[in-house]
């Protein structure tokens, strides 16, 4: 098998695409998060926040996991963070 070697003129398209998918990840990490905790066997879910950005909310989730883990529960909890998009604004519009 032949490592294909570096493009020469990369094809437009992906690049543009690339650049799109940083920018969208980089405007969505100061939009407002929240941290979602779900136990293992999926009976309780719990929500916290809004933080203000995906690293405070970060660093929420991990506290929280510290102190989940300290209290040794006998299921286990995992931690995610979301953000939270702007409303639609469906009342303008009359709906």
């Amino acid at each position: 098998m032949q490592i294909p070697g570096d493009d020469a003129d990369p094809d437009p398209l992906h690049s543009r695409l690339s650049a799109f998918v940083v920018e969208m990840t980089r405007a969505e990490m100061e939009l407002p998060h929240i941290v979602y905790a779900r136990d293992a066997r999926g009976c309780m879910d719990s929500f916290s926040g809004p933080y203000p950005t995906a690293m405070e909310a970060l660093v929420a989730a991990d506290v929280e996991q510290q102190i989940e883990r300290e209290a040794d529960c006998r299921h286990p909890l995992t931690f995610h963070i979301a953000a939270l998009y702007p409303a639609l604004g469906l009342e303008a519009e009359g709906r």
